[in-house]
């Protein structure tokens, strides 16, 4: 009986954390290391599909410093744009699917999959801009 109850209980935390959110956080204004001023706009923008796509991200160009980025792990999708001049760069949520999302939160995976999303633009554009010199 003990063991049932240890089961239960462990089943019911397994489906808590599988349902947990949090609020979306969008990248706003998230400037580029310095020395990225000497790319050019293309560069950048090749920089950014590059660090997408090592994480599996699809990403789509919409138009000049603006592109649409998809990642759908599974049965979940995320769906973002990436803005971006020659000094900063913005990610903010365009739609998703299996994230529980409910206008302000979100499955907290989302977060963290920006998170890294916008450290490997930094990292690459970084190096994209240290190979420039």
């Amino acid at each position: 009986m003990r063991s049932l109850k240890f089961a239960v209980v462990g089943l019911l935390a397994l489906v808590v954390a599988a349902c947990r959110t949090a609020p979306v956080q969008n990248v706003t204004s998230q400037p580029f290391p310095a020395d990225a001023a000497k790319l050019s706009m293309a560069q950048i923008e090749e920089s950014i599909i590059k660090a997408a796509g090592e994480r599996e991200w699809i990403v789509q160009r919409k138009a000049d410093g603006e592109l649409i980025a998809t990642y759908s792990p599974r049965d979940h999708l995320a769906k973002v744009e990436i803005d971006f001049d020659q000094s900063e760069f913005s990610i903010s949520y365009v739609d998703s699917t299996n994230l529980n999302y409910d206008g302000t939160s979100i499955h907290y995976n989302y977060n963290r999959w920006v998170n890294n999303l916008r450290q490997d633009i930094l990292r690459e554009v970084s190096a994209k801009a240290a190979l420039a010199n």
